[in-house]
């Protein structure tokens, strides 16, 4: 329940701190003064869009916080619980601050917050029910939420729009899969085609330079054949002039002198080494010349080799280098093409159990949601000839839509129908003329269904407009009875409403230096009498409006007691 509220700074408020009770409490006061910036500093606190226009000073920053206790409220104490926001006891503190540039912070129980998280924690604790409320009731979609709410419907219609959504997803993807059958056959297909083309090309790793390496040596051939076997015989062969014979000649010429200085040794025996390194060299080079080959065949089986490789690497626009890599993708991919085939059929078969599924509940939602229109029909036209409607009819038609294709939320229309004089036919809710008719109609709604809820507070912004005499009385009546089973406001214009409630604050707008100021107090007996006279009688009271007042709170105590 809602157990205080701060406000400073805010609209024609300076600041301002109230206490709240259990059972039915009124704010009343004299038109202007403000009566429901209660209910929008408390939207505010719970989520409500913001901007720095609401300040009353603008260079000072709008700050309102409001207090609840979650002892009773298990999916309050929960969500807490659950985001780590949960403190000592069972107070909730929601707090929002708008700077002067109009930039909003949220705290809860002190820890900031994102605005959407005060959102979603105030409406487990308050409802509130404006004076034009019954402009939501004319939509289709607030009055199948009403009727959910009150046949607990509310895990199935879930439920239903989990199925829903599958059902969607199923279809497109069957849908995908049909549209796509030929394009992915046709992929696979190029898929095989080019991976054994490279199959068949056999390309190894590395072979492709290798074969660019022998296209060389067999384009150079003679040059090469002819080149090494010249340095060969020079370093070694028959001729006159051949290093290796002036090598011998130097190499006995030092052997002279380190038989006369060992210290030379070493230098005759690096020689040595470099004479029989020459004779090995020049070896080599005679092997290489009489080995290296001047076949025209060859070089023309490995051009044609090269040839085929780059064809096929253009083809890819791929180097012809990668294509052995591009072969070990291909196949990769072809064999996870081919593993990761959807049969149409089976999404077919999945579609039809999710859809039978989903029809099978969605006929459930629809019996209990007709067993709990007939009860509402009885209830609401009930209540309607307590409220100054007698003979009206109230009825809330479920049908089967006219498409038997799935939706969110069921297979049903509703539509909520209504008589408000006997012998009227039922028409639909929007078709109402009368603007305190559709009032009343809304609060006969309001009242019927609020007990089904679980939210402990209920707070009624003006909703008895255009209600007066004895229905103001049932009205308020009404409004008491459900105080029994939640905290209720309402801020209210009538008297007889505002004489059944447990408690009364009242609202006046006061001059203050060069401003006006509004002021809230909790009135107590002589000053309720007194505020009830004012409502009864105007300005001017009379002996005769105080004592009504003073029987009318009387009579009010007695239905509480």
């Amino acid at each position: 329940m809602l157990k205080s509220i701060y406000i400073r700074n805010f609209a024609i408020i300076d600041e301002l701190e109230l206490d709240f009770h259990s059972g039915m409490s009124v704010l009343t006061g004299e038109t202007g003064t403000g009566k429901s910036i209660i209910i929008d500093a408390l939207n505010l606190a719970l989520g409500a869009r913001a901007d720095s226009s609401m300040a009353r000073n603008p260079d000072l920053p709008v700050e309102i916080a409001v207090t609840l206790d979650a002892g009773q409220v298990d999916a309050a104490q929960g969500w807490l619980a659950e985001h780590g926001l949960d403190a000592p006891g069972t107070h909730c503190v929601l707090r929002r601050v708008i700077s002067t540039d109009g930039k909003s912070r949220a705290y809860i129980n002190g820890s900031p917050g994102p605005v959407m998280q005060l959102r979603s924690l105030g409406e487990q604790f308050v409802d509130i029910y404006g004076q034009h409320e019954c402009q939501s009731l004319m939509r289709r979609d607030e009055q199948r939420a009403l009727l959910d709410s009150f046949s607990s419907n509310e895990a199935a219609v879930n439920e239903l729009a989990s199925l829903f959504k599958s059902w969607q997803e199923l279809g497109k993807q069957l849908r995908d899969v049909e549209q796509s059958h030929e394009n992915a056959h046709a992929q696979l297909e190029l898929l095989r085609y080019q991976f054994q083309e490279l199959e068949q090309l056999g390309l190894q790793d590395g072979e492709y330079e290798a074969l660019n390496a022998r296209h060389i040596q067999l384009s150079h051939a003679k040059e090469l054949r002819e080149g090494s076997m010249r340095i060969s015989d020079r370093l070694a062969g028959d001729g006159d002039d051949r290093i290796f014979d002036t090598l011998g000649q130097l190499l006995v010429e030092l052997e002279k002198l380190s038989a006369t200085d060992p210290a030379l040794e070493g230098l005759l025996e690096d020689l040595q080494g470099i004479q029989i390194q020459l004779g090995e060299t020049a070896g080599g080079l005679r092997d290489y010349s009489e080995q290296t080959s001047t076949d025209p065949q060859e070089l023309q089986s490995v051009e044609e080799r090269i040839s085929m490789i780059e064809e096929i690497a253009r083809k890819h626009r791929v180097k012809a280098a990668e294509l052995a890599t591009l072969y070990l993708t291909l196949g990769e991919k072809l064999e996870s093409l081919e593993r990761s085939h959807v049969d149409p059929e089976d999404l077919r078969n999945a579609l039809a159990e999710t859809e039978q599924r989903y029809r099978t509940l969605a006929e459930q939602v629809s019996a209990s949601r007709k067993a709990a229109a007939g009860i509402l029909n009885e209830k609401i036209t009930d209540s309607m000839q307590t409220l100054g409607m007698q003979g009206g009819r109230f009825q809330i038609d479920v049908c089967p839509r006219t498409s038997a294709e799935p939706t969110s939320h069921g297979l049903d229309e509703l539509q909520f129908l209504v008589s408000t004089n006997p012998g009227q036919e039922l028409r639909p809710l929007n078709k109402v003329a009368s603007g305190g008719e559709l009032s009343r109609l809304s609060l006969a709604i309001q009242i019927t269904t609020a007990n089904n809820l679980a939210i402990p507070t209920l707070i009624f912004d003006e909703v008895d407009t255009g209600v007066g005499g004895a229905t103001a009385e049932i009205v308020g009546k009404h409004l008491h009875e459900l105080s029994y089973n939640a905290q209720v406001f309402c801020v209210t214009h009538l008297a007889q409403v505002a004489a059944q409630a447990d408690h009364h604050y009242k609202v006046d707008k006061r001059e203050h230096d060069t401003s006006i100021r509004t002021e809230i107090s909790q009135l107590q007996e002589q000053a309720r009498i007194d505020e009830l006279a004012r409502m009864l009688g105007g300005i001017k009271m009379t002996r005769h409006t105080q004592e009504h007042a003073k029987e009318m709170l009387q009579q009010g105590k007695r239905r509480s007691a």
